[in-house]
């Protein structure tokens, strides 16, 4: 991440996003028929502009006609099978990008305070965890403990610690789905770490 600047656009990227990404999606769907492709293709676009934000003002008027027209413009091109110019999210990568996403927040709070809605999911949700599940969890994902490190310190063996926080992860994955708040996360994971 590059200092405040990044930040400060990534919370007006942020604002955009969660203004426009459910009429753009369903815009891409009109196109593309299909709801993953549609995602993808919001997804990518946001990218893009994430990308040119040396170029483009995020607050400008005219983002939203842009955005309207990369969408349009991606969605035909992912119907003529371009896949280079969809960014996909296959379901092993969707794991990666929340395990990355969690890690990387629960260990740095000034990015934490771009995405509270997120964050308040995330934490909501991990408290509901049962209390070895959430203790395993917050080790690794807090404390930044080894799976072989917890499985030491609770006396438990490494595949527990694998299958807890496996468990964990899946569950919050289905939790932030259900809140319709993925795609912002995937946007986050993928914005911030370049």
């Amino acid at each position: 991440m590059s200092g405040k600047g990044s930040i400060q656009d990534f919370a007006a990227l942020e604002t955009l996003f969660k203004r426009f990404y459910k009429p753009l999606r369903a815009y891409a769907f009109r196109f593309v028929g299909d709801k993953d492709l549609s995602e993808d293709v919001v997804q990518d676009v946001f990218f893009e502009l994430w990308k040119r934000r040396g170029s483009i003002r995020f607050e400008d008027a005219a983002v939203k006609s842009y955005l309207f027209r990369a969408v349009y413009t991606h969605a035909l091109n992912a119907l003529n099978k371009k896949p280079q110019n969809v960014c996909s999210l296959e379901p092993a990568r969707e794991a990666d990008i929340l395990d990355q996403y969690v890690t990387s927040y629960m260990q740095n709070s000034e990015q934490s305070l771009l995405l509270k809605e997120l964050e308040e999911e995330i934490m909501s949700y991990i408290n509901t965890l049962p209390p070895q599940c959430h203790k395993i969890f917050m080790l690794s994902r807090s404390y930044g403990l080894k799976n072989r490190e917890i499985a030491e310190q609770l006396d438990i063996s490494v595949k527990a610690v694998e299958k807890q926080i496996s468990k964990a992860l899946y569950g919050l994955k289905q939790h932030l789905a259900q809140k319709d708040l993925f795609p912002l996360l995937a946007l986050a994971v993928t914005c911030l770490s370049h």
